[in-house]
């Protein structure tokens, strides 16, 4: 029965669908057509032929490239969807507590929900899915948005805003600023509607975890996990619940979905556990997305596992992550599933670079399962054998796309995206370029892009 539902699950969480958090959560790969390759960059060819399939394995009908590319999945496209809901900014002076659907930091917008309460929440219970950032009990600390701008922060990814700090590890709890919304014609008319997407970072590290799609996803994931994991402490309980519901179900957010209160019981109610319960009522998470491949593949149930891990992919676009992830699970099967693995590693290469994995070691793994790498190479020649890639893969990028017809966002920020990606595999140190970034943002008339980055400037 445990199987059937969760061969179900995965079926059910692969078509797009409403979640709490508002918005389609899936990022179909068969109904847009773009290359992936920034936080911020839009697709550049909107006239591509759409994908028939989610699987990476599934190319368009165009020849491959010769030499070094070939050994790329070259003609992959990746729609990058983002999830929606009604994000209405307020400045920090109007927003009452509980009821702040958002806030700003020196007149700069932030498309964080309900800010304060998803600090609150996360200093009780942590935030799940995180490797540093998972204890409660006062662990994290809130950092308030006028704080954010502190010289402390200088050295974390320039469009990460910190939201909370573990006193314990030093990790950050960050909201991901992206420098456009996809549901606008136009690269200057960026979206107030766009929630950004929870991380976890930390200074001096080259990427970031991708936790959630926004805050009310995760605030209702915390929610559900009090309610079903406080045992008999219903004070406990209750007072996570009504924290999570204060403001709630009033109106306060336009979005139905995002506006309904939390019941309690609600995981015991449906009956298959907290994990599927969150899929399948709150939204994706790509912590759970790698729970239920593992489960199969430890029941010995290679297909199902596949799928789930497939299922992430399409969910997360933008997110190399969980291409490092079905790389791993690739070269754990056996016989091992070499040049699958290889692929899967390969493309996170055309992701954000920083959006690959936390830590350098996560870096030096895709390395080495991407084949760029030896296996008994060491971390500095695996990082400068994944650069000279890169930058091999970006030449052929612009000798097939030219600038010609690109508008000033678009170049400033395929440039600004560059100068990330290089810090990210040299150890440059971010605050060593946001100044050149928000120079660049600044040259094409990006001003609330090249603010956020320079903020933390002395």
């Amino acid at each position: 029965m445990i199987l059937l539902v969760s061969t179900m699950l995965v079926l059910l969480t692969s078509i797009p669908r409403t979640y709490a958090g508002g918005g389609s959560a899936r990022a179909s790969l068969t109904s847009s057509t773009c290359f992936v390759r920034s936080v911020s960059r839009r697709c550049t060819n909107a006239n591509q032929s759409p994908r028939a399939s989610p699987a990476i394995y599934q190319y368009a009908n165009k020849p491959a490239p010769s030499g070094v590319f070939s050994l790329l999945p070259s003609s992959f496209y990746l729609h990058h969807h983002q999830q929606r809901g009604n994000f209405a900014a307020l400045s920090s002076s109007s927003s009452s507590e509980n009821n702040d659907v958002g806030d700003t930091t020196d007149d700069l917008k932030i498309n964080v929900s309900r800010l304060s309460t998803l600090q609150s929440l996360l200093s009780e219970r942590g935030a799940p899915g995180s490797i540093g950032c998972n204890l409660g009990n006062g662990d994290l600390i809130a950092i308030p948005p006028s704080s954010s701008c502190s010289v402390e922060y200088k050295d974390l990814h320039p469009h990460l805003l910190p939201l909370a700090k573990s006193t314990s590890s030093g990790h950050i709890i960050c909201a991901l600023r992206r420098a456009y919304a996809d549901d606008v014609p136009e690269y200057d008319s960026p979206s107030i509607n766009a929630p950004w997407p929870i991380v976890e970072s930390a200074v001096g590290l080259p990427g970031m975890r991708l936790l959630a799609l926004n805050s009310e996803h995760l605030m209702r994931r915390i929610a559900a996990d009090a309610d079903a994991n406080s045992g008999d402490d219903e004070e406990s309980r209750s007072k996570i619940v009504e924290m999570y519901n204060n403001g709630l179900g009033n109106g306060s957010i336009s979005e139905k979905s995002l506006d309904t209160p939390y019941l309690t019981g609600g995981v015991a109610e449906l009956g298959y556990g907290l994990d599927k319960y969150i899929l399948l009522r709150v939204g994706p998470f790509p912590d759970l997305y790698e729970t239920m491949s593992n489960t199969h593949l430890s029941r010995g149930d290679e297909k199902s596992s596949l799928i789930a891990a497939e299922a992430s992919n399409g969910k997360f676009g933008g997110f190399g992550s969980t291409f490092a992830f079905y790389a791993k699970l690739l070269a754990s099967l056996s016989p091992k599933r070499e040049e699958e693995c290889r692929d899967a590693a390969r493309m996170t290469l055309r992701m954000p670079l920083p959006s690959l994995g936390l830590t350098r070691k996560d870096y030096i793994d895709v390395a080495k399962m991407a084949g760029i790498a030896n296996q008994d190479d060491d971390g500095e020649v695996a990082l400068r054998k994944m650069l000279d890639m890169y930058e091999k893969i970006r030449e052929h990028e612009k000798d097939d796309n030219s600038r010609d017809g690109k508008t000033p966002q678009q170049i400033a920020m395929e440039d600004a995206n560059y100068l990330l990606d290089l810090a990210c595999l040299t150890g440059r140190k971010y605050g060593e370029v946001r100044e050149e970034i928000a120079k660049i943002y600044r040259g094409a008339g990006m001003e609330d892009d090249a603010r956020f980055v320079e903020r933390c400037i002395a």
